[in-house]
C-alpha cells in the first residue's frame, strides 16, 4: 500500500520574494565596502591563489591546507571555489565578496518562504512574515557581514534547497523523480561545504514520519519505504569514510570536549538565546529553551505534527552538530535559526486565517510589524560592531604599510591591532594581495600570539624574528603601532622616544613560553605604545 503524499501548495506570490529579498539586502548594503578582517586574510590569500583547474584536489584534502599552521579538518570544496571566483574581479577588492555573501542569504530566505509556504502550508502572510524574520535575524550577522561567514550561509543554502526538493518530490511522486536527483546532488553539494550538514537523513526521515503522511507503521515494515534514503545514507557513509581517512576521525570527535554529550542541553539554551534574543541574555538558558519547545508542542496539539517538526525538532537537529564544533559562535546557527522563524509564522497564520475577526488580524499584524522592527533594532548593533572592525582593519592595513615602507630595512616593528579586526591575520596582511609587497621582507614583524595567523608557530616564529633583527650588524629601530579597538586611532612609539624600548628585546628572547611572552608583547603594545600617542 503506498503511503499518502502531502500536496504541497505551488504559488509563491512575487510579491512576497520581493519583500523577503529586499528585507534580506538593505540591512546588510552598508558592510559592501567593509574591508577584510580576521580570518578573510588566510582564506582570500590561499584560494584566490588557486588555478582555475584546482578545484577536484578540494575533494581530497584540506580546503585551507596550512595556511594557519595547522591544516583543518574540513573538506570544503564547494566555498573554496565560491572564493576563488569571487576573486577573480580582484583579490584585494573586499567588495565583490560581500555581494556574494549578500545575494546567497537572500536566496535562502526564498527558500525559506518556500519551505513555509509550500512545506509547512503557512498562507502567504505567515510564509512571508517568516522568512522576512530569518533574514533579519541578528544572529546571522557573522555569516552575512563577514567574508568567511559564507562557510555557512552557503552550505544552509545547498541543505534547505536539498530539502525543499525532497518535499516537492514526495509530494508529486514518481511524476517528480528530476526533483528527487536534484535533492541528492544538491545534498552531495551541502555535504562537500560543511560537516555539519550530515543531518540531512535525520531531516528528510522526521518530515516523512511527521509532516508527508508516511508515519503510518504499516507503511514502514516494507524495504521499499526506505530505498528513497539509500542515496543518502551512501553520501553520508562515504563523506564519513574520507574524512577518516583523509584526518583519521569522522565527525570531529577529537574536538570533544569531556562532558560535552552531558552539557548539550545547556548549550542548547545559550544558543537559542543567541537566535531569539540576539545574543544571551541574562536569563537561565534553559528557561528560553522550555518556552520553546512549550511553544512547539503546544502548536503541535493545535496543528498536529507540523509546527513540532518544523520548531523544535528543527531547531535540536540543527544544533546537534555544534557538540564537535568545539568553540560556540552564531554562524554555527545559521540552520537552527529556521526552526525559530517558524513558530511566529505559525502562531501568525493561528491568529490570521480561518473565522477570524478584523481586530484579530490587526493584533497579528502588529504583532509582526512589532517583531520585525525589534530585531532590525537588534540588528544595528552587531552590525556596526563588525563594520568598526572593518574600517579599523583597512586602517591599520594602510598604516602598517605606510610605516614599512618608510621604514629604514630592518626595522623592528611591533602590530597592536584590535582583536576583532586582525585575529589570524598576521603577518598575511602584510604580504601580496592585501599589500603591494611583501613587507616581512622589508622589516621585522612581531605581533600577540591572537593576531598570528599560525599559532603553533608563533614562538619559534616570534624568537626567530627577533634574533635575526638583533643579529644585524647596524642596530636598526624599533617601532611599535596600537590602533584604539573604538575609533581606529594609531599610537606610534619608536626606541627614539622610549629609550628602554631596546632593552625590552633580550627580556622578549630569554622568554620561551607561549603565555608569558605573548603577555610581555601585548604589554608593550597595548600599555607603552599608547602613552606617548605620536601620530
Amino acid at each position: 500500500m503506498t503511503p499518502r503524499a502531502r500536496s504541497l501548495r505551488p504559488d509563491l506570490p512575487t510579491l512576497s520574494i520581493l519583500v523577503v529579498c529586499v528585507s534580506a539586502v538593505l540591512p546588510y548594503l552598508v558592510t559592501v565596502r567593509d574591508y577584510f578582517v580576521a580570518d578573510d586574510f588566510g582564506v582570500v590569500q590561499i584560494l584566490s591563489q588557486k588555478p582555475a583547474w584546482y578545484f577536484p584536489r578540494w575533494f581530497v584534502g584540506s580546503w585551507m591546507e596550512n595556511v594557519f599552521g595547522v591544516p583543518p579538518q574540513e573538506i570544503r570544496p564547494f566555498p573554496a571555489v565560491s572564493y576563488q571566483l569571487t576573486a577573480l574581479t580582484g583579490s584585494t577588492s573586499p567588495t565583490v565578496h560581500h555581494l556574494v555573501n549578500i545575494f546567497i542569504h537572500a536566496v535562502n530566505g526564498v527558500l525559506v518562504l518556500a519551505i513555509a509556504r509550500q512545506v509547512a502550508g503557512l498562507s502567504p502572510p505567515a510564509a512571508t512574515a517568516a522568512a522576512v524574520l530569518f533574514v533579519i535575524l541578528p544572529v546571522h550577522v557573522e555569516s552575512v557581514a563577514w567574508i568567511t561567514g559564507r562557510v555557512d550561509s552557503l552550505p544552509a543554502l545547498f541543505y534547505l534547497a536539498s530539502f525543499l526538493a525532497y518535499a516537492q518530490w514526495r509530494a508529486d511522486g514518481s511524476h517528480g523523480r528530476a526533483r528527487y536527483a536534484i535533492s541528492v546532488v544538491l545534498f552531495f553539494a551541502a555535504l562537500f561545504s560543511k560537516e555539519n550538514t550530515i543531518t540531512m537523513l535525520a531531516t528528510l526521515v522526521l518530515y516523512d514520519g511527521l509532516v508527508a503522511g508516511r508515519g503510518a507503521a504499516r507503511s514502514w515494515m516494507t524495504a521499499r519505504a526506505y530505498l528513497p534514503y539509500v542515496p543518502y545514507v551512501l553520501l553520508t557513509v562515504g563523506f564519513l569514510l574520507l574524512r577518516y581517512t583523509l584526518f583519521g576521525d569522522l565527525v570531529r570527535e577529537s574536538e570533544l570536549q569531556s562532558g560535552a554529550f552531558a552539557t548539550f542541553g545547556d548549550r542548547i539554551g545559550r544558543h537559542v538565546q543567541r537566535i531569539v534574543l540576539g545574543g544571551i541574555g541574562s536569563g537561565g538558558p534553559m528557561i528560553w529553551t522550555a518556552l520553546l519547545i512549550a511553544t512547539g508542542l503546544l502548536l503541535g496539539i493545535w496543528r498536529k505534527w507540523v509546527p513540532l517538526y518544523f520548531g523544535p525538532l528543527w531547531i535540536i537537529v540543527g544544533l546537534i552538530p555544534t557538540i564537535a564544533a568545539g568553540y560556540e559562535s552564531s554562524r554555527h546557527l545559521y540552520l537552527a535559526a529556521v526552526g525559530w522563524v517558524m513558530l511566529p509564522g505559525f502562531a501568525f497564520q493561528g491568529l490570521w486565517t480561518g473565522e477570524r475577526s478584523a481586530q484579530t488580524r490587526v493584533v497579528a499584524g502588529a504583532l509582526a510589524v512589532a517583531a520585525v522592527a525589534g530585531y532590525l533594532v537588534v540588528l544595528r548593533t552587531p552590525l556596526a560592531n563588525l563594520h568598526t572592525a572593518a574600517m579599523i582593519s583597512k586602517a591599520a592595513a594602510t598604516d602598517l604599510q605606510r610605516e614599512a615602507s618608510a621604514a629604514v630595512p630592518g626595522t623592528l616593528v611591533i602590530v597592536g591591532a584590535p582583536l576583532r579586526s586582525w585575529e589570524w591575520a598576521l603577518p598575511l596582511v602584510a604580504r601580496p594581495p592585501f599589500s603591494s609587497e611583501d613587507l616581512t621582507k622589508r622589516v621585522f614583524i612581531v605581533s600577540p600570539w591572537l593576531l598570528h595567523c599560525c599559532r603553533t608557530e608563533w614562538l619559534d616564529d616570534t624568537h626567530r624574528t627577533l634574533r635575526a633583527w638583533s643579529s644585524q650588524p647596524v642596530p636598526r629601530p624599533i617601532v611599535v603601532l596600537h590602533w584604539d579597538n573604538v575609533n581606529g586611532r594609531l599610537s606610534r612609539l619608536t626606541d627614539t622616544d622610549y629609550s628602554d624600548l631596546r632593552t625590552a628585546i633580550p627580556v622578549l628572547l630569554e622568554e620561551h613560553t607561549v603565555d608569558y611572552l605573548d603577555r610581555l608583547i601585548l604589554r608593550l603594545t597595548n600599555e607603552l605604545a599608547p602613552r606617548p600617542g605620536k601620530n
